[in-house]
């Protein structure tokens, strides 16, 4: 099964009141005006995520109380300085003041990840911001409910998932799709025991039957009507859709980010993947530059292998006499001209 719940991932009503209007409302305000802070769901307990990181764990027990958790090994001064917030929250005053501490606890994270950079997860939360809650999320059509998920034996992780809804569709609750998302940074990220083939199987393992795509599209659309409620999404909602259920295909993108077009790597693993049969196989192609993501932008998995493949045929750029520059050949069939250097089989680490 997904999940450790029957509605797994999403906010009991005690929960969501408090974060509407209740002893946590500035702990949602602050997230809702903060472009560097992600709101997480978590069934009995939220993460609120910074460059990809858990900034605040905020667990509520059986008595009501939250439990805020900060892990000190993030930097020496975290011990003193969680050591002199509330270990516990139970009214807003409480609240109020690890909503002031964290602009300090970013900045704990932040001289770690200098030093111990994260980019794919940077990344990631990148994808959500621009089709969250970006100047131009309202035109996305693949919203972000989730990231990090894992399958209730955790024997899996799934970077993110999210509601593909076509702006057409708007109208309608049933006329999306659940959408899982994988991203890799840098081509060392393709293969392995983390790679893409690894990716697209463990999916099929763990989703690829009607049931639990249907579960798993039930939980993402209720995720999404909570974030929305929570102000944490920013784009158009009709007033006539009251709920979301997802009836189309399951869809699964790749996002690759930084993919290095002189590497051979992309390729040969792409040579290595069939088209699977329980799921809609796609990958990202930007709208000429950043992350939002669009049904236009998706090729299936014959069109991106013709991509990447095209690469290799773009033709070499000649020297101009005297100026030290090169003159831009022609365009290519596949409309673009790059430079062409010797193949290499790695691109940039992640």
């Amino acid at each position: 099964m997904i999940g450790l719940a029957s509605e797994p991932h999403t906010l009991d009503e005690d929960f969501m009141g408090d974060l509407r209007s209740g002893i946590l409302v500035a702990l949602r305000h602050r997230v809702a005006n903060d472009d560097t802070l992600m709101l997480g769901l978590r069934n009995s307990y939220i993460n609120l995520y910074y460059r990809g990181g858990s900034v605040l764990k905020l667990t509520r027990g059986s008595s009501g109380a939250y439990t805020p958790f900060f892990d000190v090994k993030y930097g020496q001064s975290a011990p003193a300085l969680v050591a002199g917030l509330p270990r516990k929250i139970t009214n807003s005053s409480e609240c109020g003041e690890w909503v002031a501490a964290l602009p300090a606890l970013k900045e704990i994270m932040n001289e770690f990840l200098a030093n111990r950079p994260k980019a794919e997860r940077e990344f990631q939360q990148l994808v959500v911001w621009e089709n969250n809650r970006s100047a131009v999320a309202n035109g996305s059509e693949y919203f972000v409910s989730d990231i990090e998920f894992t399958n209730e034996t955790r024997d899996a992780r799934i970077d993110m998932l999210a509601l593909k809804w076509r702006a057409a569709d708007r109208r309608s609750g049933t006329r999306c799709a659940p959408v899982v998302i994988e991203m890799k940074w840098g081509d060392d990220a393709y293969d392995g025991s983390a790679g893409i083939k690894k990716h697209i199987a463990d999916i099929e393992r763990i989703l690829g039957n009607a049931e639990e795509a249907a579960r798993i599209g039930k939980m993402i659309g209720k995720q999404i009507s909570q974030l929305y409620e929570l102000g944490m999404l920013r784009f158009n909602w009709s007033a006539g859709v009251t709920s979301i259920e997802p009836l189309d295909p399951l869809e699964v993108v790749f996002i690759l980010a930084n993919h290095n077009p002189r590497s051979t790597k992309l390729l040969k693993v792409l040579e290595t993947i069939k088209e699977p049969e329980t799921f809609v196989l796609r990958f990202f192609v930007a709208s000429f530059s950043g992350y939002g993501m669009h049904e236009a932008c998706m090729l299936d998995l014959a069109q991106f292998k013709n991509l990447v493949a095209g690469y290799s045929k773009i033709p070499e750029r000649s020297p101009v006499s005297g100026s030290g520059q090169t003159d831009a050949p022609a365009p290519s069939p596949e409309g673009s001209a790059r430079t062409e250097t010797a193949p290499i089989e790695s691109g940039t680490a992640r």
